[in-house]
């Protein structure tokens, strides 16, 4: 099992801006040394180690999880354009069974998948899953009227809708998958996906910090033994203070929620389209001091998402 992430950002797609560019060009500058200048290996080498010279990125929610058989798509938003070239350029576009798995279907999770090559390939067979019904309808409903050119009936795939039930694990494509209703307007569901005696738990979109105590419990037995453990975590504490009913949670919930549990790594994700790379890292920084006070026996990882971040997981 390969896990990367394709797309981290929450709402809406935020392109790294100008004035933000000038801003990492102008700290690499400044923290440059002769030395770091010398000659290309050194300028690689000082690139490398500098926070300065990356993104966590601007794509919207994305997350690949690759078997030797199957590939599997949590959420297609913005960064599913990216991974769709992947899968043509190494042929998996065409030899791989192909899965797509949806928390829901608000604008930012969806409006990848009609840029998705694989979908306008004749006789190719895509397979939708959700804890919803109407799958099909609702990413019908951006491909119809003038929202878009390529209407999703001329579509040259075939595209089958499957309903996952809430009580009961579904095996797909070997794998054992899970759901857990989340806490978001107009339903949302949050995936636990088992192969080869690894684990991915993904819990986007979903406002625990409203009421933590209701839903810790169910929360913490749902990721238990997981080896990655993506959550929404948009906000920081005080942030989350102003955003109230907006669907979104804090990270430090998570770390109570998760404290003894155990997991491999906890993963910031579904970051604030208004946040800076700086405010991330400011903020993932104060998740491990958090950590650090209230989870001393955490073993666990923690991290924030960024696009490209990978995890390789042998079977066991």
């Amino acid at each position: 099992m390969r896990v990367r992430l394709w797309g981290v950002r929450g709402s809406v797609a935020t392109p790294l801006t100008s004035s933000l560019l000038r801003d990492k060009a102008r700290a690499l500058l400044a923290e440059a040394t002769p030395a770091d200048l010398a000659d290309p290996a050194a300028i690689d080498a000082y690139l490398d180690r500098s926070p300065h010279s990356w993104t966590y990125g601007g794509n919207t929610s994305c997350v690949e999880i690759e078997f030797a058989d199957s590939t599997f798509i949590l959420d297609a938003g913005t960064g599913l354009r990216g991974l769709g070239l992947k899968l043509k350029a190494d042929g998996r576009d065409q030899r791989h069974a192909l899965h797509f798995f949806f928390s829901h279907f608000h604008w930012d999770h969806i409006c990848g998948f009609p840029y998705f090559g694989p979908i306008y390939t004749p006789k190719r067979q895509v397979d939708v899953w959700s804890g919803r019904s109407d799958a099909c309808e609702l990413l019908a409903a951006q491909m119809s009227g003038a929202h878009f050119p390529v209407k999703w009936q001329q579509l040259a795939s075939t595209i089958t809708c499957h309903q996952l039930p809430e009580d009961s694990a579904t095996e797909v494509a070997g794998a054992e998958i899970r759901i857990l209703p989340l806490i978001h307007p107009d339903k949302a569901f949050g995936y636990r996906i088992t192969r080869g005696g690894r684990t991915v738990c993904y819990l986007t979109d979903t406002e625990v910090s409203k009421n933590p105590n209701r839903v810790a419990e169910a929360y913490a037995a749902f990721v238990e033994g997981a080896d990655v453990v993506i959550v929404d975590a948009m906000y920081g504490f005080l942030d989350y203070h102003d955003h109230i009913n907006f669907g979104h949670s804090t990270i430090f919930n998570f770390i109570d929620f998760f404290r003894e549990a155990d997991i491999g790594e906890l993963v910031i994700f579904h970051h604030d389209p208004m946040a800076s790379d700086p405010a991330v890292t400011r903020l993932c920084n104060d998740a491990k001091r958090y950590t650090e006070l209230v989870a001393p026996g955490a073993k666990w990882k923690l991290s924030a998402a960024s696009e490209g971040q990978e995890w390789d997981l042998p079977e066991r």
